[in-house]
């Protein structure tokens, strides 16, 4: 059932077991899962209704979402907390619209790799490891429709008909394959689930037009959300205020408005750590590794292309689609100590996992935003010493083995990549998970350390960043927390 918060009378109190914050990929698995197991959820949307065209939110975004977009941000993504990554297109970084970003998601998924979860120097590990996560990603891959949960360049040979020779060996690099969800199932708001419901017509609350502006605290746990409409009117103002009260809060924002919620509610930074370690995979705009001379065999090229041995583009039943990247293994991270960086067999756009730098972060300014009042953030995105030896590292280490295949590759200097990057629409970090609470925000359950139950969903939960596309392990950890969320709701 799908509401407009402009028709909750002022004061009413709303009541609710679960209360999920955000409609992007988290906010609305965490929501259909719970509803799904006869939980009393209520999903609220700050957005308005837009009759379904994403440009018409623009103009809300410029009103609450400015603020100050700094560091690396000044010179080569200004506009990045309200404004189209490329002028006169779809957004690709942050969306105040009923399904979030995955309104314009490409649906590459693939899992993190166990590595991802170690420590290692400059990279702390997770509270969970891979294996952890391993029955979570499988319902993940039901849940998105994939074409199963394997991802080994070995089984998709076999599945394109190509024969074992096609699986290229690079040395120190992985062959890793990416599945590319179907069009029908990109975008959360709208799409069937499983069973055929929409979230709008499943038996969880949804309600559009629903602003949080304060988590109330009491006793160590949230008492209730103080929620607030906007006028049909262009520009929008503020209607009026309503209350929710449920047994657990979850936020699923997005890495920047997780923070800023909770900076706005004094929530969850007894030691400083809310907003900070903001991640992205950096992603170089029109400056371009180039691959000088060809190193794979036509079946090689076959699979890092999708294709069947004829050449012609595999597509399951669903429309699931993939094609191969090359990553550094393991076993060269370890020996190097750097983050991932993935290459193509062809000229592309440089991609790497960047380092957690705790001076990367969100904070709250004095500007307030026109509607609400409330605090608007500023971001500093900062790149550390360890993502250029990273880059650097991962780039010449990439050159030494195609050497070795015949093949070469031109790596521009990273002088003239930092003026080249943007953060690409991954937004990570903000609220990481920790078994110490001085160094995270929430635990393994990803309930927030000092709250008994308000619980974060979202990349901002990330501890590192990994290579691979955040969404797939958004969602696989939105079907995690749900399923604790029921159970723990079973045991009170």
């Amino acid at each position: 059932m799908r509401t407009n918060g402009r028709d909750v009378p002022e004061g009413t109190e709303l009541k609710a077991q679960v209360c999920v914050v955000g409609s992007g990929p988290a906010g609305i698995t965490v929501a259909w899962y719970l509803q799904k197991a006869g939980i009393d959820v209520i999903l609220i949307e700050g957005s308005r209704e837009h009759g379904g065209v994403l440009s018409r939110s623009w103009p809300d975004k410029d009103l609450l979402y400015a603020g100050d977009a700094v560091g690396l941000f000044e010179h080569n993504e200004p506009g990045f907390l309200t404004s189209p990554l490329y002028q006169g297109q779809s957004p690709s970084e942050r969306e105040r619209f009923f399904g979030g970003t995955s309104t314009h998601w490409g649906g590459q998924s693939r899992p993190l790799d166990a590595v991802d979860f170690e420590a290692r120097p400059g990279f702390p590990g997770w509270p969970i490891a891979r294996a952890d996560l391993d029955p979570w990603y499988a319902e993940a891959a039901d849940f998105c429709m994939l074409h199963g949960d394997d991802f080994t360049a070995e089984y998709w040979a076999g599945t394109l008909g190509l024969p074992p020779s096609a699986v290229p060996r690079i040395p120190g690099f992985d062959t890793c394959m990416y599945q590319f969800l179907g069009g029908d199932f990109l975008d959360f708001a709208t799409r069937k689930f499983p069973d055929g419901s929409t979230i709008s017509d499943s038996r969880a609350r949804v309600i559009l037009n629903a602003s949080l502006l304060e988590i109330e605290q009491q006793d160590g746990s949230v008492a209730c959300l103080r929620v607030a409409s906007m006028t049909d009117t262009d520009p929008p103002e503020k209607n009026g205020e309503f209350f929710i009260r449920a047994d657990v809060c979850v936020l699923a924002c997005g890495a920047v408005a997780n923070a800023q919620q909770l900076l706005l509610s004094n929530i969850g930074n007894e030691h400083d750590q809310v907003g900070r370690y903001f991640m992205c995979h950096p992603l170089s705009m029109g400056t371009n590794v180039s691959i000088t001379q060809p190193f794979l065999t036509a079946a090689q090229n076959d699979l890092v292309g999708g294709n069947r041995a004829d050449g012609s583009l595999w597509r399951d039943a669903n429309g699931v689609r993939v094609t191969g990247r090359f990553q550094l293994d393991a076993d060269t991270l370890r020996q190097y100590g750097i983050g991932n960086c993935w290459m193509r067999s062809y000229s592309a756009a440089v991609y790497f996992e960047m380092a957690p730098n705790p001076d990367s972060r969100i904070t709250l300014i004095a500007d307030t935003d026109p509607v609400f009042g409330q605090r608007q953030v500023q971001i500093d995105w900062q790149l550390s010493p360890l993502d250029q030896t990273t880059y650097e590292t991962s780039t010449a280490l990439f050159k030494a083995a195609v050497n070795t295949l015949g093949g070469d590759i031109n790596a521009p200097p990273w002088s003239r990549m930092l003026s080249a990057f943007v953060v690409n629409g991954h937004h990570l970090g903000t609220t990481r998970m920790s078994s110490d609470p001085t160094q995270g925000v929430v635990d393994a359950n990803l309930k927030v350390h000092s709250l008994d139950n308000l619980y974060v969903a979202g990349a901002s939960v990330f501890v590192t960043a990994g290579v691979s596309n955040p969404t797939f392990t958004i969602i696989a950890l939105s079907i995690r927390l749900a399923d604790h969320l029921r159970a723990k709701l079973a045991a009170t």
